[in-house]
């Protein structure tokens, strides 16, 4: 039987620790579903049900990811992307489409606004959903180190 001191003690690594994501979803379920594994990762955490409270959302919020569903009532995923990338305010914010209809993916690809930063296919397992989340925020943060004047 192990000891429940020692695994206290030893800090659990929280890969998305620091980091803000918006996670924009309209099925109820799905969203309490990545709120959770996000929010278990150590990530800050907000959410939206649709295409506009994105938008509003991500101008308060300011996240440093957004995962977007694309099949979404109303201001679909792929007209709230396209108003994402267009906006001085939330332009730079990478893009990870979080979607259950692979042929959705096209939709988004064929647009002229620059591609989203990750796509993922639902079912989602968690695990991957961590790192590939982790792997676009760290990609982002290495390229703005690479593009920063030199003291």
């Amino acid at each position: 039987m192990s000891d429940p001191q020692s695994r206290e003690d030893s800090p659990r690594p929280d890969p998305l620790e620091g980091w803000r994501i918006l996670v924009v979803d309209d099925q109820e379920d799905v969203r309490s579903y990545l709120l959770a594994v996000l929010a278990d990762a150590g990530a800050q955490i907000c959410e939206a049900g649709d295409g506009h409270e994105a938008l509003r959302a991500a101008r308060r919020f300011k996240p440093d990811l957004i995962t977007l569903d694309l099949s979404m009532p109303g201001h679909d995923g792929t007209a709230t992307f396209c108003d994402l990338r267009s906006c001085s305010e939330t332009e730079a914010i990478p893009v990870c489409i979080v979607t259950g209809h692979a042929e959705m993916r096209a939709l988004i690809y064929d647009r002229p606004a620059r591609p989203p930063e990750g796509y993922m296919d639902k079912p989602i397992d968690p695990k991957r959903l961590v790192s590939t989340i982790r792997r676009i925020l760290e990609l982002g943060r290495r390229r703005r180190r690479g593009s920063s004047p030199s003291s």
